[in-house]
């Protein structure tokens, strides 16, 4: 890469530093700075394409600015703390209650999170551009990102799913639509706790809210007196991915 497109992600600054995708606190949090992991891009059917050995520690991204990642960045980070720290210390606590001013914050760390994990990883940059540049001018969620929490009842200390698999459906042609192109899909699962992230970028077309393991968080709270486990978090990311025509 030419040292001319080495800009910030978000701002397009070109003073540029290293960002933990997953914050230090919360690696200790959880024991896992050091764990040995890889980061596996595999094709839809399992075969694998490409291996990377890393620890979570060691997992970064080097196209965020300073101003960014000791900026709002780091706000984010701070605010969400005591509610991810909660979270994962007590998962039998009354979460309705607990997320109910919560619930935007906790999305918006969970959408920069996605976001940052993708471009870092090996796998296809699946984010387009403009939702960089879109939270860093709005600081808000781009229009049609729906973002979903689940508990696990098969833990796992750090893993994640990219893909474009999403479901639309009530208009056969939708399969011609050029837009489809811009679809993503990424779910990462911390300890027990699931959190996806979906983009359609067809307008007329909503989320469709299908299964019990899921949680919305955004854009609105669901009410979950019927709230189930998913079994691990590739159940989780398969299931509930489906977008309704209006």
């Amino acid at each position: 890469m030419s040292k001319k497109n080495r800009n910030c992600l978000f701002c397009g600054n070109s003073n540029l530093t290293r960002e933990h995708i997953f914050a230090q606190w919360l690696l200790d949090e959880l024991n896992i700075r050091k764990i040995k992991m890889g980061m596996q891009h595999t094709t839809f059917y399992g075969s694998t394409i490409s291996r990377r050995p890393l620890t979570p520690n060691t997992l970064i991204n080097g196209l965020i600015c300073q101003e960014c990642n000791n900026g709002w960045l780091s706000q984010i980070e701070n605010k969400v703390k005591p509610i991810l720290t909660a979270i994962l210390k007590y998962p039998n606590s009354n979460l309705s209650t607990f997320l109910k001013e919560q619930h935007e914050l906790l999305s918006i760390w969970s959408l920069k999170t996605a976001m940052i994990l993708n471009h870092a990883s090996n796998f296809h940059k699946i984010v387009p551009k403009r939702h960089f540049k879109y939270i860093y001018k709005h600081r808000k969620i781009p229009e049609n990102i729906t973002v979903l929490m689940g508990f696990a009842e098969n833990t796992a200390e750090l893993d994640w799913v990219q893909s474009q698999v999403v479901m639309h459906i009530g208009d056969e042609n939708i399969i011609k639509n050029p837009r489809l192109k811009d679809i993503y899909k990424i779910t990462i699962q911390i300890d027990y706790l699931l959190l996806k992230i979906i983009y359609s970028p067809i307008y007329d077309f909503e989320y469709y809210h299908n299964d019990n393991t899921h949680l919305m968080l955004y854009p609105n709270l669901q009410a979950f007196h019927t709230f189930e486990m998913a079994e691990d978090l590739h159940s989780f990311d398969i299931q509930g991915s489906i977008y309704s025509k209006r």
